[in-house]
């Protein structure tokens, strides 16, 4: 082997390391019974076909530089310039591919109803080009019948050209990553990031309708119970329970989506649109297991006794989200993040009641003169009651963020945070300014006697 060739030889293992293990089963390894079809229990399932797949499944833990989360360790974006053969794909077309005919015979050059082809499994073996044709041949054979080839032929004069994009091959739902899907998610926690979902409607042929489970229960925690193919835009459906109810059980919810993006035919901008972002996994849900370690800074807030300095929203032990007042004091039991996102969530036990909230906010700090969404903006670390020059007759007017003539400096920061901007007015006064970006909240003046460092007047415009 020339040294050229060894090199390419590396790099094509390299490239192809996150998918090792989806690929194995067509070269041998033990084949597993799978349904690929499910539906939402609230109609009879029906298995209409199982087939081989592979039963490995990577672990969570892994990934040395820890800056990958679960989800972009396991289910990476393979490019059709380096698709292997053996990777598997399943017919799932939209009612414009019935239209159109995909793929052809390899034998006889026929092309081959799409219609006949639903639900089969294809098996990639390579492109070719035979006898020089003009356009080049994406090969394939129907699993479990290799003498059954088809071959899609590329729109463009070479392969090359073709497989730069993210167009892929029409009707075709990447089925390892299905494979790997059902391997690594079911069972799984997850917390539901929309608030519309699915229900099935019928036991075959698709159907289904949405379910609109309403803002307040965008954040809920539920259970991955099953996981099948979905379409060739979305491969992978996940269906999710929610937690039983008092003299209810709980129902189950689906959302077709798209983990790795392989030959989803939807090119990535397209995915900041709202409506497509949520058949993403990442934009339909959060998993909980995937909790990455805080280090630094943000790992010191462990142990730490702090207060809320806006009044906010935070949910308890029972996953309901209820009012936190201003000045609620708080310990700082553990906060982590998820995934490789720039939020985290801290859980929190109160200094009064002892019981237990968590939080999710931003680490980082976007926003001026406050924020409830940002971590050291949002919690203060300190003991309110406690503060030197801060007078328990006072904190009634404090935590409704009123400021009285006569308050100490220590009060009216409590009140409203360190000024903006401190000018010196004249010998015997100065005066704090808080400039806001919120438009909502109006420029506001507070002016100190500098002998005494209390309130003489406070102004808003």
């Amino acid at each position: 082997m020339t040294r050229t060739k060894m090199l390419m030889a590396a790099l094509a293992m390299a490239c192809f390391s996150g998918h090792v293990m989806a690929q194995e089963s067509a070269a041998g390894k033990t084949a597993v019974k799978r349904n690929y079809f499910v539906t939402t229990s609230n109609v009879r399932q029906v298995s209409k076909k199982s087939s081989a797949g592979n039963a490995d499944a990577e672990s969570a833990e892994g990934d040395a530089a820890g800056r990958k989360d679960f989800i972009s360790r396991n289910f990476e974006y393979v490019s059709m310039c380096d698709w292997k053969p053996g990777m598997r794909f399943m017919v799932k077309p939209t009612q414009k591919d019935l239209v159109l005919k995909t793929f052809a015979d390899s034998n006889t050059g026929n092309m081959v109803s799409t219609r006949s082809l639903i639900d089969s499994i294809l098996v990639f073996d390579g492109h070719s080009n035979p006898n020089g044709s003009l356009h080049e041949q994406i090969n394939f054979h129907i699993e479990g019948d290799a003498n059954r080839r088809l071959y899609f032929e590329v729109p463009t004069a070479s392969f090359d050209d073709y497989c730069y994009n993210q167009q892929g091959v029409p009707t075709l739902a990447y089925l390892d990553e299905v494979d790997r899907a059902i391997d690594s998610l079911t069972g799984k926690q997850v917390r539901v990031l929309v608030r519309e979902l699915n229900q099935d409607t019928e036991t075959a042929g698709g159907g289904y309708k949405p379910i609109d489970l309403g803002e307040s229960r965008k954040g809920e925690i539920m259970t991955i119970t099953k996981v099948g193919v979905g379409t060739r835009n979305f491969p992978v459906k996940i269906i999710v329970k929610e937690k039983d109810r008092p003299g209810a059980p709980g129902q189950e919810y689906f959302q077709y989506v798209t983990i790795s993006r392989t030959n989803c035919g939807i090119r990535d901008d397209e995915f900041e649109r709202s409506d497509l972002l949520r058949h993403t996994f990442k934009g339909s849900f959060e998993l909980l297991a995937d909790r990455m370690a805080v280090t630094g800074e943000l790992k010191d807030w462990v142990g730490k006794n702090v207060y809320t300095f806006f009044a906010t929203k935070m949910r308890n032990e029972k996953e309901d989200f209820v009012s936190v007042p201003r000045l609620t004091s708080f310990a700082v039991t553990d906060i982590y993040r998820l995934g490789d996102s720039d939020k985290v969530t801290l859980t929190l036990k109160g200094k009064k009641n002892g019981a237990v909230y968590t939080k999710e906010v931003s680490v980082t700090n976007t926003k001026v003169n406050g924020s409830e969404d940002v971590l050291d903006q949002l919690f203060i670390e300190g003991d309110p009651t406690k503060m030197a020059g801060v007078r328990a007759a006072n904190m009634p007017a404090i935590v409704k963020q009123q400021v009285k003539r006569g308050f100490t400096e220590a009060e009216v920061k409590l009140a409203l945070g360190e000024p903006t901007e401190v000018k010196k007015i004249s010998g015997v006064t100065y005066q704090w300014e808080y400039h806001y970006v919120d438009s909502s909240r109006p420029f506001r003046i507070v002016k100190f006697n500098k002998k005494t460092k209390r309130v003489i007047q406070d102004m808003t415009r």
